[in-house]
């Protein structure tokens, strides 16, 4: 009788485990799916900026989404220049440019602390806007609320803001 008992209580624990596991299996395979749409974003683009750019060394890659989604490779060319290659989400126009010719990442975080009441930068990209490079800084003020700045990629100016969404 105590050993029937016993392989109940094991055939129990097996099976909660393996309900466990196969818990686990799923979450990990729907994160995977999630990100499977910006993995591929993140390949066409580099490609594209290897053929269209010269891309040599991909060294960061930003996702920019206001009225057009934008994706940006940062890297090294063949010629060794620092460059940013921005390509537009349908992949047909490839914007690129010198980094040197504007602001870093740290100068437009830099700025956007400086102008306002930043608790904690929550994202960086740099995309178009109005057919010109900006970064966009998304940011927590110190109520909590999201706003976010738009920076003029060659002057630092802060093009665009909005506060408290």
């Amino acid at each position: 009788m105590k050993r029937t008992t016993r392989i109940k209580k094991k055939t129990k624990h097996r099976l909660w485990y393996l309900g466990v596991l196969a818990v686990l299996v799923l979450v990990l395979v729907i994160f995977n799916l999630a990100l499977s749409p910006m993995r591929n974003a993140k390949k066409q683009a580099t490609q594209l900026a290897q053929q269209y750019a010269g891309l040599k060394e991909e060294t960061a890659f930003y996702h920019y989404n206001r009225n057009h989604t934008y994706y940006t490779v940062a890297g090294t060319n063949d010629k060794k220049q620092k460059i940013y290659a921005i390509v537009a989400q349908n992949g047909k126009k490839i914007n690129v440019y010198q980094q040197n010719e504007g602001i870093s990442e740290a100068s437009a975080k830099k700025i956007t602390q400086q102008t306002g009441n930043v608790k904690k930068i929550t994202h960086t990209a740099l995309g178009m806007h109005k057919n010109k490079p900006v970064w966009e800084i998304s940011y927590l003020n110190s109520y909590g609320n999201l706003c976010y700045d738009l920076l003029d990629f060659k002057t630092g100016k802060v093009v665009k803001t909005i506060q408290n969404i």
